[in-house]
């Protein structure tokens, strides 16, 4: 046995940039390719960095010239280790020579091959009909030569994958590869990319991602077929501009239609951030009219200094059966309306200023809205140590009708108010007064409107709260039990407002924390008069890690007169006593199952107005059930009710199914439907999806003059979609429920606990 210490510097640096991204799509794959630990022998602790260990188990040294080693040799540098059965070291030359099998490793790339040969004076290493592997990812293959050098690994006749299984769906095959320590891609000549060992793309250049690093370059294709589009194919190509930059450009050809381009630019700063999108479809195919679609989208925010801020989210279409159409990543097929807005805020302590723009684009509108073009607001806030605050709330608005230029208005607001808050831990309560001073300069056609308006109004309120605790036993288990039963009385006189305009205000959601609002019209072109008392409580259980488990809320508006005040139509009156109970339970019944319920229920009519349900199994992100069903009446004249079904469930590490059902009890049919299969390997994925799902013409609508939307006639849409993905070359397959996410009633978690 012999153990020999040599000052020389035999090989390269280790090659970290080696490190590939391999995503697999299962989480058990192993590759099966030659195992490269061994156990190495303790050395003397004084052996200096950059000496030479060698062990072998004989030895022949001729000092100054050369050393040959022989049976189960073992050299060592640092942490570079070289194992063979003999090997020679020329120590004028600064050479090592091994040709009877050797194995390789310097911690990130492993090697085993026929011989090895380095060169002292170019610090360069060589290695014939190699197999190579990263240590720490499947990246690995084949190389009939293998130059290792300072930062520099170089690949002859070789191949690359990042697929474990001895029979790789893809390889990467190529006269050379070449990577780089310093580069996050390598880069291959004459290369071939072989899917199940059939050659699919010849390049005579070609680079590739080692690293996570971003990459720029094609992304695999999705083909869709639907009886709106016909054959839809997709290409994207990815663009890395920088490192806080990127781009994704992606032609996509629809037989129906025609070809369509999309882009995407993103971008980051460190104040700063935003992307922009670009949709545009040249002479559809499709429309008798041969217009022109598209659509756009801008979202940037941003922080000037340490009170100043900004931010723009705008999205445009060209006309309202875009979204029907083509979808979007900005806005649900089922949405009424798109939302623009541009501002800018100054907040400090006691300040806050705002310039801000909004318009909103009606989707198959009936009623042309205005845009503020723009809206100044100022607030000053004063609060006080003795619970004693004051604010001043002051509003200058411009109103420009959408399509009917001659109607515009502006809006001078004013809202000084005082208030009073007590704080203690078994209760709170508040005491509230404003005072309401509107000035409007209207132009319109419309006979009711006057040109100059003044409107002034106080408005009171008074709000208290108990926080009431209990602790108890269940199963063993230390439980909290909360209450907090609130009362609120709110008082506002009446105006007729039939002389105003309706710029910016619509009719709030009611739900339990909506009682408690202090207006029952969002904007300031309506105040509805109030006299009334709204009363309720809220309750939850929490478990000894303080877990809330359950939350229960219930309460209900007492009107002591009636509210004359309206909006649009008389049904946004108030005319009875009592509002509905407004009920919601949020329960987690144990770590799986969750169940969430809402309702609004009229007393005097004796029915349900509004509920929406949801019960949910959840093992993890790839199994999941839920079923729901939701109700509402009076709107518009059309009850709705409908039922839905959505599920994920891994059937095994390969197989995944999603699927979605909702089925419309008031039509008696299925206005959306989607079910999905996907099959995933370690290195590949293939899903296929169909679906049904409605399809509305809002153009239509519009032209036949419809007051409210005609859901009994409309048509549907029904497709099939392929995606077919490769691991460690493009996106990295996942759990099926983002497909859910995307259809029209898409995939929301029912659970709204505060855990």
């Amino acid at each position: 046995m012999t153990h020999t210490l040599l000052s020389l510097c035999l090989f390269a640096p280790p090659a970290a940039a080696l490190q590939s991204n391999a995503n697999t799509t299962s989480r058990d794959c192993r590759s099966p390719g030659q195992s490269f630990e061994f156990e190495a022998p303790d050395f003397d602790s004084s052996l200096k960095p950059g000496s030479i260990a060698v062990y072998s188990d004989r030895a022949e040294i001729f000092t100054g010239q050369s050393a040959n080693f022989t049976g189960d040799v073992l050299i060592q540098r640092n942490n570079q280790w070289l194992i063979t059965e003999s090997a020679s070291i020329d120590q004028s030359t600064r050479s090592i020579r091994a040709t009877e099998g050797v194995r390789f490793t310097d911690g990130f790339i492993q090697v085993s091959g026929q011989a090895f040969l380095f060169d002292g004076e170019q610090e360069q290493a060589q290695l014939t009909d190699t197999e190579y592997q990263m240590a720490n990812t499947n990246a690995r293959g084949r190389a009939e030569q293998l130059n290792l050098s300072a930062q520099r690994v170089s690949l002859l006749n070789s191949s690359f994958t990042t697929c474990p299984s001895n029979d790789p769906a893809w390889q990467l095959t190529a006269e050379r590869i070449e990577i780089t320590e310093t580069s996050d891609y390598g880069k291959a000549w004459g290369a071939k990319l072989e899917l199940f060992d059939v050659p699919v793309f010849y390049l005579p250049y070609f680079t590739f991602p080692v690293t996570d690093q971003r990459k720029s370059g094609l992304l695999f294709p999705t083909i869709d077929s639907s009886s709106n589009n016909g054959l839809e194919i997709e290409t994207p190509y990815y663009l890395n501009i920088a490192e806080n930059m990127d781009a994704t450009i992606a032609p996509v050809w629809m037989s129906e239609r025609g070809l369509m381009v999309k882009g995407e630019y993103r971008y980051l700063f460190s104040q700063t951030s935003g992307q922009i999108n670009l949709e545009f479809l040249p002479s559809d195919n499709a429309r008798a009219d041969g217009e022109d679609r598209y659509l756009w989208h801008v979202s940037h925010s941003t922080d000037f200094a340490q009170d100043w801020s900004a931010f723009i989210d705008a999205t445009h279409i060209s006309d309202d059966n875009y979204l029907t159409d083509f979808g979007s990543d900005f806005a649900g097929r089922a949405d009424t309306h798109l939302y623009r807005v541009a501002q800018v805020d100054y907040n400090s302590q006691s300040l806050h200023f705002r310039i801000r723009s909004e318009d909103y684009k009606l989707l198959g509108q009936y009623r042309s809205p205005y845009r503020t073009l723009p809206q100044l607001s100022l607030t000053f806030h004063q609060p006080e140590p003795t619970g004693l605050s004051w604010s001043w709330y002051n509003e200058l608005t411009y109103f420009q009708n959408q399509e009917q230029s001659n109607r515009y208005a502006t809006r001078l607001h004013t809202a000084p108010s005082v208030s009073y808050t007590i704080e203690q831990p078994a209760y709170d309560a508040e005491a509230e007064f404003n005072y309401l001073v509107t000035h409007y300069r209207q132009q319109s056609d419309l006979p009711l409107l006057q040109e100059r308006v003044t409107r002034s109004l106080p408005r009171a309120r008074v709000r208290g709260r108990l926080h009431l605790e209990r602790y108890f036993e269940s199963s063993g288990s230390s439980m909290r039990q909360t209450l907090e039963p609130q009362i609120q009385y709110l008082y506002v006189p009446y105006e007729n407002q039939q002389n105003i305009g309706i710029y910016d205000t619509s009719l709030m959601q009611d739900d339990y924390h909506g009682l408690f609002r202090a207006q029952r019209f969002s904007g300031l072109d309506r105040i509805a008069e109030a006299n009334q008392v709204t009363y309720g409580a809220s309750s939850s259980i929490f478990n000894q890690k303080e877990r809330e488990l359950l939350r229960v809320n219930l309460g209900q508006i007492y009107y002591f007169s009636d509210s004359r005040t309206q909006l649009l139509s008389e049904q946004t009156q108030v005319t009875s006593s009592n509002s509905e109970w407004v009920a919601d339970l949020n329960w987690s019944i144990n770590p799986n199952w969750s169940l969430r319920s809402a309702i609004q229920y009229d007393t005097e009519l004796n029915r349900t107005r509004k509920s929406q349900t949801a019960l949910e199994y959840r093992l993890n992100e790839r199994k999941l059930l839920q079923v729901n069903h939701r109700k509402a009446t009076n709107i518009f004249n059309n009850d709705i009710e409908q039922v839905g079904s959505q599920a994920v469930w891994e059937l095994s590490k390969q197989w995944q199914v999603a699927a979605n059902v909702y089925y419309d009890l008031a039509n008696d049919r299925v206005n959306d439907a989607i079910v999905g299969v996907q099959y995933s390997s370690c290195c590949w994925a293939v899903r296929v999806s169909a679906y049904r799902r409605i399809h509305r013409d809002l153009e239509a609508d519009i032209v036949a003059g419809a007051v409210t939307p005609n859901l009994s006639t409309a048509e549907f849409d029904n497709g099939v979609s392929l995606q077919f993905i490769i691991s460690g070359l493009g996106t990295d397959s996942s759990s099926l429920i983002e497909m859910l996410e995307k259809s029209i009633y898409g995939y929301r978690r029912p659970f709204y606990l505060s855990n």
